[in-house]
């Protein structure tokens, strides 16, 4: 039974890779596991030291947050990276450490076999389904490692969950009628789950039930697209500009991996080809740096720019399908050296601005991206060689996604990304809508504009951190207008009408749109129009705004690190970046910076950048506007 899933695994692997080359391929896959055992490791040994030792049992074997200050109640998940460094190092100390976490985790335990988000803050239980994920993983490769006390506790309980999750269709079905919508990163998820515990427990009625809830998943992917989608309450028709609720984050690090291990062992061929198709399809929004696209994604409010900020990761589900797509594993390679990038002393941060703004890692990073790499590295290798390219490093000028009404751009070494995407979430303004350059990338600079929230706000709060700091402002450009302490802008406008033309190397949206506060209101003095260009090519980026109301502006919150030098006039911005300077000239307008913290910047916590908050004035009897932005 223990090697039952890793023979499925293997024999699957094995028949993908039989028209794969293996020039190098063990190379190349020992390099990839190589870096991620060591990022584990550093990690989980971090880890360890906010573990407490204290006679009090709802204290011992918990893990203290240094950000958030308490114990997350999902910690749990630790139990598979714990146990696979147990066994492949052998040392003792990962063995007790998770042998303590899940003697602590009886503290958010319930009596009908699910485990709390948290203590006391949040008695949300959806999420049982990735701690039983977490801990079928640890018994099912390491579970021989543990007293027959413990494993058959640890079993009980994974079974208790299956039984709370079978008995909560609410939560985990997607046989909707007569109730709301739950998010469908629990479905998903609940395939693999139900049918894992099944195998493990012996129980065909768990896989009975994982198979009807997949078979209900098949009619959640977009036409055009194959996006898979349901991240918000909106799912019984497309909006008026033809999208549905899709995140981008929730689907490649939690939904598509845990529906391609339940198709793979279940043998479920017309849902892993669903699955297949889909990942190629986000796979497109991974950018060179190995950062994750999600500036327009419904639930972008717990993005952080190498992933999210409580999922667990998409390592496992891609390596999976590596044999066929040597992309996969040149996109999980990347995104490794980007999650190193983001670590300082041995914990992973929010964001890649979080330590040089002075904010502390919250430890659900760690150990939520500590388990997906697990995941991964408990596969057979590949032994295949990486492609060595992602699709996005690729110039190929512009490409549309009708089912998110967004573009992306690819011009020399710029990279962006526009949206209309209308597609709401239960709370509002949670991502750019109307109209807007929510990602500027460029290869030497890295990211110069990367969208918020419109509106900050703690919409999870036990799953986000708070801001510390004097100023707050969203980070999408836009023109915005600020009424009797309410911003109006064209981020949460649903009328806006987006035009593309492209040629001669020149790609170009003319937007008309309004400006309204996040529940689509206007101002007291009524409707404001807006026309707005945007024009991308090899050299950069221009922006322009025709007759800007009175009281309204361009405002451009450029990402600039602290340590980043800034030079600052009324016509131009300079910032130095790497081996360049990149330059916003203003043709027509005059540029001002808004208030800022001491170290002359705003740190938005999502995805984790700071920004100069520039203010572009229109001036003149035209009130136009004309910016141009550019690296050299």
């Amino acid at each position: 039974m223990r090697n039952m899933f890793f023979i499925m695994i293997l024999f699957y692997v094995s028949f993908l890779s039989g028209q794969a080359r293996n020039v190098n391929g063990n190379s190349f896959d020992n390099s990839l596991r190589c870096e991620a055992d060591k990022l584990l490791t550093k990690w989980m040994d971090t880890f360890l030291t906010y573990q407490c030792i204290h006679p009090d049992s709802a204290l011992d074997g918990g893990v203290l947050c240094p950000a958030c200050a308490r114990m997350h109640g999902r910690i749990g998940d630790a139990v598979l990276p714990l146990m696979y460094l147990a066994e492949k190092t052998g040392n003792h100390k990962y063995l007790l450490g998770a042998k303590r976490l899940m003697a602590w985790m009886e503290n958010v335990h319930r009596p009908d076999g699910s485990w709390m988000n948290d203590v006391h803050i949040s008695d949300w239980n959806g999420t049982t389904v990735f701690a039983s994920i977490a801990l079928y993983e640890a018994l099912h490769y390491h579970g021989h490692l543990l007293d027959d006390s413990t494993r058959n506790h640890w079993k009980q309980q994974l079974l208790n969950a299956g039984e709370f999750i079978m008995d909560n269709p609410f939560i985990y079905s997607r046989k909707r009628k007569g109730m709301r919508n739950m998010n469908v990163n629990y479905s998903a998820s609940a395939t693999y789950a139900l049918y894992a515990i099944g195998e493990l427990c012996n129980r065909p009625d768990f896989k009975m039930e994982a198979r009807e809830i997949a078979a209900g998943l098949k009619s959640y992917f977009t036409g055009n697209n194959c996006f898979l989608y349901g991240e918000g309450p909106n799912i019984s028709s497309e909006t008026s500009n033809g999208c549905r609720p899709v995140d981008l984050l929730y689907n490649i690090e939690e939904s598509l991996p845990n529906m391609a291990y339940y198709a793979v062992m279940a043998n479920d061929t017309e849902l892993l080809s669903l699955v297949e198709r889909s990942m190629n399809t986000h796979l497109e929004f991974m950018l060179p740096d190995g950062a994750w696209d999600n500036s327009w994604g419904t639930r972008s409010f717990k993005w952080t720019y190498w992933g999210g900020r409580t999922s667990d990761g998409f390592m496992g589900g891609y390596y999976l399908m590596a044999a066929r797509h040597p992309e996969y594993l040149e996109a999980i390679h990347r995104n490794i050296r980007l999650l190193d990038e983001a670590t300082h002393g041995g914990l992973l941060y929010g964001g890649m601005h979080y330590l040089a703004s002075g904010i502390p890692p919250c430890i659900h990073h760690t150990f939520g991206h500590a388990k997906a790499l697990a995941s991964f590295l408990e596969l057979p290798p590949v032994k295949i060689n990486s492609s060595g390219s992602l699709p996005r490093d690729a110039v190929y000028g512009m490409k549309y996604f009708k089912d998110i009404r967004t573009w992306l751009l690819s011009q020399g070494a710029w990279r962006a990304t526009f949206t209309g995407y209308d597609a709401e979430y239960k709370v509002k303004g949670t991502h750019p809508m109307g109209g807007a350059l929510s990602l500027l990338w460029h290869a030497q600079a890295g990211p110069v504009f990367a969208a918020t929230m419109n509106q900050y706000k703690l919409i999870e709060a036990p799953n986000m951190q708070s801001n510390t700091r004097k100023y707050l402002m969203g980070g999408t450009p836009r023109v915005e207008l600020i009424q009797d302490g309410v911003a109006y802008s064209n981020l949460d406008d649903l009328t806006t009408d987006i035009t593309c033309f492209t040629g001669n190397k020149i790609c170009r949206f003319d937007v008309q749109t309004h400006l309204v506060d996040i529940n689509q209101q206007s101002p007291k003095q009524g409707a404001v129009s807006v026309v707005m260009g945007y024009a991308f090519s090899e050299q950069g980026v221009s922006i322009s705004v025709e007759h800007c109301n009175e009281s309204a502006y361009l405002m451009l919150p450029v990402i600039a690190s602290p340590e980043e030098k800034v030079e600052i006039t009324a016509r131009e911005v300079c910032i130095k970046k790497n081996k360049g300077v990149l330059h916003i000239t203003c043709e027509s307008g005059n540029i001002q910076v808004a208030p800022t913290d001491g170290d002359g910047r705003i740190f938005n916590p999502v995805p984790g950048f700071s920004f100069i908050p520039l203010q572009i004035i229109p001036k003149g009897t035209d009130k136009k506007i004309q910016i141009n932005i550019y690296f050299c």
